[in-house]
């Protein structure tokens, strides 16, 4: 990034983005058996994204700890998807509201400062603040190729009631 994200910034992009994903999975819905990528379907797209906000805030916390950001890997892949096999898309999105409320509540402690550290990760200089964006920003990769594996447009995600909207 060119310049420092502020906290608010940051937080206004993470509750776009998250609330794009919940009313993705409602446009979705129909097609959560349709090939997506590689050997994942739509469905398996956003239950990876699930197990994936599940485990966000663990792995912020370990870096903060440690310094080193863990990574789930192929395996920690499968098995995040797997956990969530049996949830058809409401209760999906449902779950996914529910992480993405875990992870907001830990980040809201978060001040200008705190998302300015720096840290090392594959050899290169990130903040905490651009680090959680790439997080977030992983979230609208997978619904872009969701759409694109279904054959619909960006129209087809209109607003839908969740427990808690993100905008």
């Amino acid at each position: 990034m060119a310049e420092t994200m502020t906290r608010e910034a940051l937080f206004r992009e993470v509750c776009e983005v998250w609330q794009r994903t919940e009313d993705a999975i409602a446009a979705l819905g129909e097609h959560f058996d349709t090939p997506c990528a590689g050997d994942w379907t739509i469905g398996d797209a956003f239950r990876h994204l699930t197990a994936a906000s599940h485990i966000m805030s663990g792995r912020i916390r370990a870096l903060l700890a440690t310094g080193e950001l863990p990574f789930p890997g192929d395996s920690g892949n499968a098995e995040g998807v797997e956990k969530f096999a049996s949830l058809d898309y409401k209760m999906l999105r449902i779950e996914l509201n529910t992480a993405h409320g875990v992870v907001w509540m830990y980040i809201q402690r978060f001040s200008d400062e705190d998302l300015a550290q720096t840290f090392t990760i594959f050899d290169e200089e990130h903040t905490l603040g651009e680090v959680i964006q790439a997080r977030v920003l992983h979230e609208t990769w997978h619904v872009n190729e969701a759409l694109e594996a279904a054959g619909l447009a960006e129209s087809a995600i209109v607003p839908v009631e969740t427990a808690h909207r993100w905008t």
